[in-house]
């Protein structure tokens, strides 16, 4: 069973997200927190897998402390933003602070499970809207990734992690090949997402061999 904590501020919003997952078998909500000081006690003393926090609680800076204080204390501990804000500057700050997922609070159902469960089984969750935003932002930054041909600048590092991709390595063993964390190789696992412009593992890999980056 996963255990889900639910921190945010508004009582309705929390009994809400709980119906949608109540439904389920393997996901459980075990916590409900509405302010800081509520998370900090609850998990210290309950046994928790997965945090859905709004990033606005009370207010983003506190967020975004909520969120690095979550996985530097509990690193076991996942922490999926769930939020009304579609920023790509805030998106960024928060996975630089450790969540491992993003969701607007228009999400449904069926996708909130899916978060809960991919980023329990230590892999990261954005959607094809999230990743949207992010690579809708700042085309100057978009024009720095890539060269005169139109193709993507990789790093040394998203070289070998891409080529380990290619060879099927999950992230714990293209961690311990390259001898970094699991979470460097999931930092580097989005930026090549973001970088080849698609969504998901499967057409990453696609549309690296189309481009040559593998054979």
């Amino acid at each position: 069973m996963i255990r889900v904590l639910i921190a945010d501020d508004h009582n309705v919003f929390v009994e809400g997200i709980e119906s949608l997952i109540s439904g389920s078998s393997e996901i459980e909500v075990t916590e409900r927190c509405y302010n800081a000081g509520s998370v900090r006690e609850r998990l210290a003393g309950s046994p928790i897998d997965v945090v859905l926090l709004d990033i606005s609680f009370p207010q983003i800076e506190d967020g975004l402390g909520m969120c690095e204080y979550i996985t530097r204390t509990y690193p076991a501990i996942k922490v999926i933003a769930l939020t009304m804000h579609d920023d790509a500057s805030l998106i960024k700050r928060v996975v630089r602070k450790g969540a491992r997922g993003y969701l607007l609070k228009n999400t449904t159902k069926t996708e909130l499970l899916q978060a809960i469960r991919t980023v329990y089984n230590e892999k990261q969750y954005f959607n094809e809207a999230i990743m949207h935003i992010l690579l809708s932002d700042e085309p100057k930054t978009r024009k720095s990734t890539a060269g005169s041909d139109g193709k993507p600048n990789l790093t040394p590092r998203e070289t070998e992690v891409l080529a380990l991709i290619a060879q099927g390595l999950t992230t714990q063993q293209m961690a311990a090949t390259l001898f970094v964390s699991t979470k460097a190789v999931e930092f580097h696992r989005s930026s090549l997402l973001m970088k080849f412009r698609v969504p998901n593992t499967a057409l990453l890999i696609k549309t690296a061999m189309e481009m040559q980056y593998i054979n």
